[in-house]
């Protein structure tokens, strides 16, 4: 007997809450990240010119930022009933 456990059978249901939050995370991300980005790397670059640090810099602040941002949009739509 095939018991195939990643075998789709019938149509996918999506879960609309859950895909909305995703949609309004994501699009919240990018508008936040994209002058982010270019902030931190405009000031670093003026301190160094080690990629590394650059780098590390980088992920540093967009990891915080995401953490602060998912836990904020997470608490608006399960205070406002959109789980």
């Amino acid at each position: 007997m095939d018991r195939n456990p990643y075998k789709i059978e019938g149509p996918i249901k999506i879960d609309k809450a859950a895909m909305k939050e995703a949609v309004v995370d994501t699009l919240t991300g990018t508008l936040i990240n994209l002058p982010l980005v270019w902030l931190v790397l405009f000031l670093l670059l003026m301190v160094t010119h080690n990629s590394f640090l650059i780098s590390l810099a980088q992920a540093s602040v967009l990891t915080v930022v995401a953490i602060i941002r998912k836990y904020y949009i997470r608490v608006w739509f399960k205070k406002n009933g959109k789980d």
